[in-house]
């Protein structure tokens, strides 16, 4: 009975660190000993850390990530070695190691569990828009990674997406960020005679196909599926070769803010169809077809204007970037259906192509290749297949085909944002495994229900608002004191304070800029504003003027 007690007893330890003492001479240290061995050195337990940090060579701006850090050996050392604009963080996955490191946090480093996923997120984003970090770097602090060394890595590369994902973003931002806020600001305005995509939620009952501008389309477009039998969305480079065999979508999406867009639609103007459009969509664009238009929100970037457009109810909800019009149109086809019951075809999604051929017969991008083909330019497009950009895989009937990184993310999005959807099919026999089953077409006997559009008279007044606060900011910034939006306040406010807030909660004004990830009381700064309030203002006044009704 002792004998067993007593190896409860010794159990019962070991399922906790224990701290033993180390060292050797003057230098009497701590290492710990869990699960049938020491974490650190039993001798000189700084010692190897140490020695790492003093060969590191690490960059301004990198977010250094502390793993398993124990008794924090090496902290000070590390505090004291890193340049600027760098931050440290701290993971650990064992619960028991997690209360050993908080134990001995004397630096205050911010300390998370692995399973704190949202905290971590929320964190590093918050990080981001301070501007500074730019890159990763990991720091095994002890043995303790070992438990659970691939949970590490993968948060630590989790981490590190989020970081390169920022500063792409970013530079979409500076190159198009002035475009998307002018698209969008011009578009707001037909909001009041017109509907959201939350407004057709759940609407259409027959079976709906979505069809892409790949090289499955070809392939569908030959066969002998009848189009009225479905509620075809099609993305707007698909539009053309549609038109030109006859074949009518009931609806198409638009997404592209630029003006090559425009070219999509030759051939459909004035066509009766519906169109559904991001609001960052080219408002040129979007008035080609006769059809009525629905909306849909992206929001392309965080901040204050796109919260108050949800609290003032100009728009119901956003929905997260996706970069591919190809996802757009599915996201919107499972919207539109009436129950998960009613199927949904995607085709011409390929996310790939083949050595030659790049999209569908009548598409615009084989148009122009033929247009400026010649006896030194074939009309085939061997150029994107053996670009440096283009990689080979496997297509979902095993043949080898050519795609990019970024068509292959595209796949990868499709897969996570789709897979678990009931009733979604892909009856293309090219491209990408995109997740879903594969099916032939089937149909049923049901329609759309359609409802007159209702004005909405928060839009007009909300731009009417938009532009008379734009006009408040470019007076503060030009009169300062003098300006007559000094007088007559409600409560005494600075100056710099009244500048602040209207700004602030005008994020397009400045996320364009390289250094417009936050707002800054700069005069360099408040002057860039000062000559974006012109242009804001005169979109404004665009967008009010073409959308009274007649």
């Amino acid at each position: 009975m002792k004998t067993k007690t007593g190896n409860k007893l010794n159990e019962s330890v070991q399922e906790k660190p224990r701290l033993v003492s180390a060292g050797q001479g003057f230098s009497v240290l701590k290492t710990v000993e869990y699960k049938g061995r020491f974490l650190y050195s039993k001798y000189n337990p700084a010692k190897a850390i140490e020695a790492y940090i003093d060969k590191m060579q690490v960059l301004s701006g990198t977010l250094v990530i502390l793993c398993s850090p124990l008794l924090w050996y090496g902290i000070e050392k590390l505090k004291s070695l890193l340049p600027k604009n760098c931050e440290i963080i701290a993971l650990e996955n064992d619960e028991n190691l997690f209360e050993l490191a908080m134990q001995n946090n004397s630096a205050n480093i911010p300390l998370f569990r692995l399973t704190e996923g949202e905290k971590i997120d929320s964190l590093i984003r918050n990080i981001c828009k301070a501007g500074s970090i730019k890159r990763a770097l990991k720091i095994d602090f002890s043995a303790g990674v070992s438990f659970s060394k691939e949970k590490f890595d993968f948060t630590v590369n989790a981490i590190s997406e989020i970081i390169a994902t920022f500063w792409k973003n970013r530079i979409t931002l500076v190159k198009f960020g002035r475009l998307f806020s002018k698209n969008f600001l011009r578009n707001i305005a037909r909001l009041e005679h017109s509907k959201t995509l939350e407004d057709e939620a759940n609407t259409v009952s027959k079976p709906l196909l979505v069809l892409g501008a790949g090289e499955g389309l070809d392939s569908l477009l030959y066969s002998t599926f009848s189009p009225n039998d479905f509620f075809i969305i099609a993305v707007d480079a698909a539009l053309s070769p549609l038109v030109s065999r006859n074949i009518m979508p009931d609806a198409v999406v638009t997404m592209e803010s630029q003006v090559a867009i425009e070219k999509a639609f030759l051939g459909a103007k004035n066509k009766n169809i519906l169109l559904f459009a991001d609001l960052c969509a080219r408002p040129e664009a979007t008035k080609i077809l006769s059809g009525n238009i629905i909306w849909f929100a992206t929001k392309y970037a965080d901040g204050n204007f796109f919260d108050n457009l949800k609290n003032e109810k100009i728009i119901k909800n956003f929905i997260e970037p996706m970069g591919s019009v190809g996802l757009a149109a599915t996201y919107i086809a499972l919207k539109l259906r009436r129950t998960s019951s009613v199927p949904v075809f995607v085709a011409g999604l390929d996310f790939s192509y083949s050595i030659g051929t790049t999209h569908a017969k009548g598409t615009m991008a084989l148009k122009q290749r033929f247009i400026n083909s010649g006896r030194l330019m074939p009309i085939e497009n061997y150029d994107a297949a053996f670009s440096m950009a283009a990689q080979t895989v496997i297509s979902k009937s095993g043949k080898k085909i050519c795609s990019t990184k970024i068509l292959l993310q595209y796949a990868q999005q499709f897969c996570m944002m789709f897979k678990n959807e009931r009733n979604i099919f892909d009856c293309s026999s090219t491209g990408i495994n995109l997740g879903i089953p594969q099916s032939s077409l089937f149909t049923t006997k049901e329609n759309m229900r359609k409802e007159k559009c209702k004005s909405n008279k928060n839009v007009s007044n909300f731009c009417e608002k938009e532009k008379k606060k734009l006009e408040e900011l470019k007076s503060l910034l030009s009169d300062g004191e003098k300006s007559p939006f000094r007088k007559n306040l409600h409560k005494e406010i600075s100056l710099s304070e009244q500048i602040k807030k209207i700004a602030e909660e005008r994020e397009y004004l400045f996320l364009h800029f390289p250094d417009g990830y936050v707002f800054k009381m700069e005069q360099s700064f408040l002057k860039r504003i000062r000559a974006e309030t012109d242009f804001f203002i005169k979109q404004l006044e665009i967008a009010i003027r073409e959308n009274k009704p007649l």
